[in-house]
């Protein structure tokens, strides 16, 4: 299910989550891959990783959360729907990362500014 376009904030809510899913079966694999793009995006990049036991999954994508949702949200979202797409646990470890532009914090007020505030003329 797509999420609601007309819910996103297109500025200041960009984020790269990634995803860490551990023990995974082969088959168990797309299932994740499925779940995290219903709930976030879909994955730009998937490693595999195998040793005897079971297998690691990680997932990374970027997309904008939606109007008042949280890291935490998608966090947890992303997790439920894994447990039951699997139809048990296994570890999920979800790293956000905000991408958004930084909060302006570097300002220049010119002769404009000057003149503007205190009626004062520049000569050329």
């Amino acid at each position: 299910m797509e999420p609601d376009k007309s819910l996103l904030v297109k500025s200041g809510n960009l984020y790269r989550v990634q995803i860490a899913v551990s023990p995974l079966l082969p088959r168990e694999m797309g299932p994740v891959i499925e779940a995290f793009t219903t709930h976030w995006a879909k994955p730009e990049d998937v490693e595999r990783a195998k040793n005897k036991e079971a297998g690691v999954l990680i997932l990374s994508g970027e997309g904008h959360m939606r109007l008042g949702e949280k890291p935490e949200d998608i966090a947890r979202n992303i997790s439920y729907a894994i447990w039951k797409a699997l139809d048990r646990y296994v570890k999920v470890t979800v790293e956000a990362v905000y991408l958004g532009d930084p909060p302006q914090s570097s300002f220049e007020f010119g002769e404009k500014a000057y003149s503007e505030a205190f009626g004062a003329r520049f000569e050329n």
